[in-house]
């Protein structure tokens, strides 16, 4: 399982590999965040045949991010993706104030077949593995849990998640958004703690 201190007692968190945890990076799944401010907040509904996904969504998640916790933000989200932008009458492509928020944003290949219809959380889990970061989603990753086919990534997953996963909420009425940081010892995480308070 990961360390919450490094192998001495002192300095930053560590994973199961032994890797120094990055604790002020996230990656950031832009449909799932996207998704949940369209129901929570725009009240919209899939069985009227209404878009679930707003940009608006994934703005107000990178502000938080990058202006309360200071965090560092890497985006996935699928390549040639259009979405509903604040009302505007044509879906949109990645916005460009969207863009300057990330350091970086990683496209998903469109790819066909069942087995690649989740391709998009996969790419989160992976991105998030290899700089050893964190990742926002408020999916629980069971099937990713049991089926990922990377053993190291797996791995990392099963004994890292609750420390990496960040959860968050839209408040319905407000619009705001925040984390879920759980009652999480801040004082674990090494000196600073970041990356916990939003």
């Amino acid at each position: 399982r990961a360390r919450f201190t490094g192998p001495s007692g002192q300095g930053p968190p560590v994973d199961c590999e032994g890797r120094p945890v990055d604790l002020d990076s996230v990656v950031v799944n832009f449909a799932n965040v996207g998704a949940t401010y369209a129901e929570r907040v725009l009240g919209r509904e899939s069985k009227k045949g209404e878009r679930m996904f707003d940009w608006e969504g994934v703005r107000r998640c990178l502000k938080g991010l990058k202006e309360e916790c200071m965090m560092k933000v890497v985006g996935v989200v699928f390549e040639n993706f259009y979405g509903p932008d604040n009302g505007l009458p044509q879906p949109q492509g990645i916005p460009n104030d969207i863009r300057a928020l990330c350091s970086s944003i990683e496209e998903t290949p469109r790819l066909t077949g069942r087995n690649h219809k989740s391709a998009d959380d996969e790419m989160t889990i992976k991105c998030a593995y290899r700089r050893n970061c964190r990742f926002m989603d408020n999916d629980n990753y069971r099937d990713w849990l049991a089926e990922m086919r990377n053993v190291k990534c797996r791995k990392w997953l099963e004994s890292c998640q609750e420390l990496m996963q960040m959860r968050y909420f839209f408040d319905s009425q407000l619009g705001s958004f925040d984390t879920l940081d759980g009652n999480f010892p801040v004082e674990d995480l090494g000196p600073s703690g970041k990356g916990w308070r939003g």
